[in-house]
């Protein structure tokens, strides 16, 4: 008998100090490093003696009690006291465990919330509080409320607490916000009344915030393959993605942000943060590299572009270099900081865009002055980091979420306004602005007309320009300004033919990832030598009062070559 009862109480010894409770916190993501993925944690419960009662045998059913079986009052005069086991059922309902929606609910806030298992029942139900205001009162058996009397961009202080006959308990607290989703719609027209389209229609003051990542945090986003697809074309077609950076530490060379083909070894781009001041790219063995004009601790916008098999890198809005390399079919997760890779790099990153087009000079300084939206041709993914609160960042257009571990908001932002640009009709939509009631805002409306001063030519399209005849003297100057998208063939930029015998064309012939510049006199070429990326001013001067007619040729003011032509 005794040896029977002793294998009972050691098994209760044994099974029980494994309590479980839930978290008193929002939930933690389970792809951040090695983050516990329930909402439970094993918490310990110390037992001094216990007592049993009809225990009959393994085979029937048992109840058992640890610890004291009555709850004794003790009685004085200014207060009544319960001791014993059960006494800590005898008072006010312990805090619950509460949570609360952060972006996740277009139209509301949604509290969430769980008794705690081992404190008094909230017979009585429960009350709400909103930063410190009674907002309902709910029933025992309810465990979530929609708030949707909430402004977007707002954050909430949620309370709720537990009733019994022992009155009102503490609280559990959650914090809650719906993104901002404001939209700011309009019209830009001249005086008489015509619309003004490619108007870019920027709000001031400027709002919004970056996401910081120190040197031991991450940041991560996986593809929402099921409406966007990947983050970058399974077909090799064109891409670009865009993001503005902010270095605050590097040791080393370490990788700030990398695309990466899960499980597929597909080819990954790793983006290393230079303590040289730079940016390098690497997919495979092709690598592009880059100084930023200004110091590393600015913020610098960065964009990488895909299209016909090359790869370049723009800085700040300049192209700083051009490579050949292996197309990247498999993109789905985009990582940044410690998620990225070991190495320890701190800094900020804002307004993470990836387009499934190739962005050109043209196109940057759009996207380096304002935001985007859902109708922006080619975007496929866009993060603000604008929340201000939570763990996560949205997509605005369809929601994927951008996961911070450790990583959090920041006030430090790149020089970005909240923007649209007009359509043909002069209409112009902007979205997720976030001014909230009683806050006064001016939209600008602008159209750089200078941006738009150079002839942009596409081979597929055969683009063509054709100038009014002009003459040509014994000695005359040709110059022209030329930014070249990359070797596509023979290239003519400029040709005049004035005579059955007499022409010249001039040319950019590839080289690599290059082109050289080939000057054709009466049909005979001559080398001038590469033009190499971005504007450059080329100018060739013809002197034809010899035997023989000289060309000499200029790039960027500087001779670069001359050559005796028939």
């Amino acid at each position: 008998m005794h040896s029977r009862l002793f294998a009972v109480l050691i098994c209760a010894l044994l099974t029980l100090p494994k309590l479980w409770g839930q978290q008193p916190t929002q939930p933690v993501d389970p792809g951040c490093f090695n983050a516990v993925t329930l909402d439970t944690v094993i918490r310990s419960a110390f037992i001094n003696y216990g007592n049993g009662a009809r225990m009959k045998s393994a085979t029937r059913r048992t109840k058992l009690t640890i610890g004291q079986l009555v709850v004794g009052p003790a009685v004085g005069d200014d207060n009544n006291m319960n001791f014993g086991y059960w006494s800590g059922f005898l008072v006010a309902p312990f805090p619950p465990f509460v949570t609360a929606s952060q972006g996740e609910l277009l139209d509301r806030i949604q509290i969430s919330w769980g008794p705690n298992p081992l404190g008094p029942f909230a017979v009585g139900g429960f009350k709400l509080y909103r930063d410190g205001v009674f907002l309902a009162q709910v029933d025992k058996s309810t465990r979530n409320y929609n708030d949707f009397n909430v402004i977007a961009g707002r954050p909430y202080n949620y309370e709720v607490r537990g009733i019994n006959a022992y009155g009102e308990g503490s609280p559990g607290k959650a914090l809650g916000f719906q993104v901002p989703n404001g939209v700011v719609t309009g019209w830009v027209r001249t005086l008489n009344d015509s619309p003004v389209p490619n108007a870019m229609v920027t709000l001031m003051p400027m709002q919004g915030y970056s996401v910081y990542l120190g040197q031991f945090d991450g940041a991560y986003a996986v593809a929402d393959t099921s409406t966007q697809g990947n983050f970058l074309p399974n077909t090799g077609a064109d891409w670009s993605i865009a993001f503005w950076i902010k270095n605050k530490m590097n040791v080393g060379d370490p990788v700030m942000m990398k695309v990466e083909a899960l499980n597929t070894g597909e080819n990954d781009m790793v983006v290393q943060s230079l303590n040289s001041n730079g940016i390098q790219v690497t997919v495979k063995n092709m690598t592009l590299s880059g100084n930023f004009a200004s110091g590393p601790t600015d913020w610098h916008h960065v964009v990488i572009t895909f299209s016909n098999g090359q790869y370049r890198l723009y800085q700040d809005g300049v192209l700083k270099d051009l490579k050949t390399g292996e197309m990247i079919l498999a993109s789905e997760e985009l990582r940044f900081g410690k998620r990225a890779s070991a190495n320890a790099w701190e800094g900020n990153i804002d307004d993470v865009r990836v387009y499934h087009r190739r962005l050109d000079e043209l196109d940057i300084p759009e996207v380096m002055e304002g935001t985007a939206s859902s109708q922006t041709p080619g975007l496929k993914y866009y993060w603000k980091m604008d929340e201000e609160k939570g763990s996560k960042s949205f997509d605005i257009l369809h929601r994927t979420k951008f996961y911070f571990c450790g990583a959090i908001f920041d006030a430090s932002r790149p020089p970005v306004r909240t923007s649209g640009v007009t359509n043909e009709d002069g209409y112009y939509r902007i979205e997720s602005a976030n001014y909230g009631t009683g806050i006064t805002f001016l939209a600008q409306p602008a159209k750089n007309f200078y941006a738009h001063r150079a002839l942009k030519f596409t081979r597929s399209e055969s683009n063509r320009a054709v100038l009014a005849n002009f003459s040509l003297t014994k000695k005359a100057t040709i110059e022209t300004w030329v930014n070249s998208a990359g070797p596509d063939g023979l290239q003519t930029l400029v040709s005049k033919r004035w005579s059955p015998s007499n022409s010249f064309q001039l040319q950019l012939e590839p080289n690599g990832t290059d082109n050289n510049i080939i000057f054709k006199l009466n049909g005979q070429p001559q080398n001038f030598g590469l033009l190499g990326i971005g504007y450059h001013h080329l100018a060739f001067t013809i002197d034809s009062t010899g035997s023989n007619t000289q060309v000499s040729a200029y790039k960027d003011g500087a001779l670069i070559g001359t050559a005796q032509m028939p």
